[in-house]
């Protein structure tokens, strides 16, 4: 993932790609296909995120709100969802 920053999983919207620890310990870049909001145990904000991986896998993670998470800046840009138009060969 290039132009990396962190931010909080509060602010991941669908079309955000963040890094995504599956369970061997090493984060993948996942795209944000779905976030929904819940109660958790002992009242804690719980987000359960359905992402979509390279190969077009989707699967669901549900993570802590507030949790810290790494994401490509340029991924709303380049994605459908992008809020301006966007011509990466720079014709009308």
């Amino acid at each position: 993932m290039s132009n990396i920053s962190s931010g909080r999983i509060d602010d991941v919207a669908p079309g955000d790609i963040i890094a995504v620890e599956r369970g061997n310990g090493e984060s993948q870049p996942a795209k944000v296909v779905f976030k929904d909001w819940e109660k958790g145990v002992d009242d804690a904000d719980v987000y359960i995120i359905t992402f979509e991986d390279d190969d077009g896998e989707t699967f669901q993670q549900t993570i802590a709100a507030g949790t810290v998470v790494t994401h490509a800046m340029e991924s709303k840009w380049e994605s459908g969802q992008s809020p301006t138009p966007h011509n990466p060969d720079g014709a009308s």
